[in-house]
């Protein structure tokens, strides 16, 4: 999910800061949540609804506070979804979906190219960066499906 997120910043030309502060804002379980990571999420969603943080600071402040709420349940899940020893995802499997995020993003982008300069590192890059996202992203979603697939609905 995070994954993305940090996609859909960089090609919106979404600026962040130029000097990040940053600072372990929570740890979850073997997770540290930074607070660039939360004001990153924070000013995402402040793009998607059209808030600017310096007209409405008060409005960006619950943002910030959304997203930090959001960062942690994610976190959560994710530290029960590793415990579960009933779910289990190959190295194969992580590969393909993430082969296949970056591949819809090279098309978004327009071109491979295009793809390296929106991200800031190469392609090769990008996958390291972004596999440990998406395993746990795939770990969240395969435990949130565990819980849920025996529910019934009348």
């Amino acid at each position: 999910m995070m994954f993305f997120l940090r996609i859909v910043f960089f090609f919106t030309g979404f600026l962040l800061c130029q000097y990040k502060v940053d600072g372990v804002v929570a740890i979850v379980g073997n997770n540290i949540v930074l607070h660039s990571d939360v004001l990153q999420q924070t000013q995402i969603m402040a793009m998607e609804k059209k808030i600017d943080p310096s007209k409405n600071p008060d409005i960006y402040e619950n943002l910030y506070d959304k997203a930090f709420e959001e960062t942690i349940n994610q976190y959560v899940i994710l530290d029960v979804a590793e415990k579960d020893t009933n779910l289990i995802i190959s190295d194969d499997e992580i590969s393909r979906s993430l082969e296949q995020r970056i591949e819809e993003m090279i098309v978004r982008a327009g071109s491979k190219e295009l793809f390296e300069t929106a991200v800031g590192m190469s392609l090769r890059q990008a996958k390291a960066e972004y596999w440990n996202e998406i395993k746990n992203m795939m770990f969240i979603e395969r435990y949130k499906f565990s819980i849920i697939q025996d529910v019934y609905v009348s």
